[in-house]
Formats: C-alpha cells, structure tokens, sequence
C-alpha cells in the first residue's frame, strides 16, 4: 500500500495502518468520512475514536488506525480508502 506501512498484529486478526505522514486536516473530519462510509463511532476521546461496522477500527490521532478484519486483503482495503479518502485534504 503506497503511503502507509500496515503491520500485522493479534495473530493475523488484526492489523494497523500507519499512515507515512500525519494527516493535516481535523481527526473530526476524519471521523465523519468514516462514518459516511458505513461505520459508527462508538467512543469518541481524545485519545482514540472506535467504530464498529462491518469491521471494528480504532483511528488513533496520528492517523494510524487499527483494523480488525479477517484477512490482509481486507486490511489493504481499509487502508486504501484509509489514505486515499478518509486521510486526504481534498474531501
């Protein structure tokens, strides 16, 4: 995935993004495209936003997010609508 490394973590259950650069919008924004792309928030802090959905996800300040999904192949999906709409300047 060009543009973040994505590690594997929890015994292939889990799996973080973590974007090359920190993202230069709000993490509010963030938050709002996620949920337009069919997650909830379910807690948000300032520490850390969950969702649930098809996917649980915690999306961290930095703009790293932790996916748990079923398979690598679904976590380079998250990850590319990850950098490519959720994390971009443009919306």
């Amino acid at each position: 995935m060009e543009g973040a490394i994505i590690e594997v973590c929890s015994g292939d259950t889990a799996f973080t993004i973590v974007p090359e650069k920190k993202p230069s919008i709000s993490i509010e924004t963030i938050v709002k495209r996620i949920e337009k792309s069919g997650f909830s928030c379910s807690l948000r802090s300032k520490f850390c936003h969950t969702f649930i959905g098809e996917f649980e996800m915690t999306l961290y300040p930095s703009g790293r997010l932790l996916v748990r999904a079923p398979s690598i192949e679904i976590a380079n999906q998250i990850a590319e609508l990850h950098i490519g709409k959720w994390l971009t300047s443009e919306g």
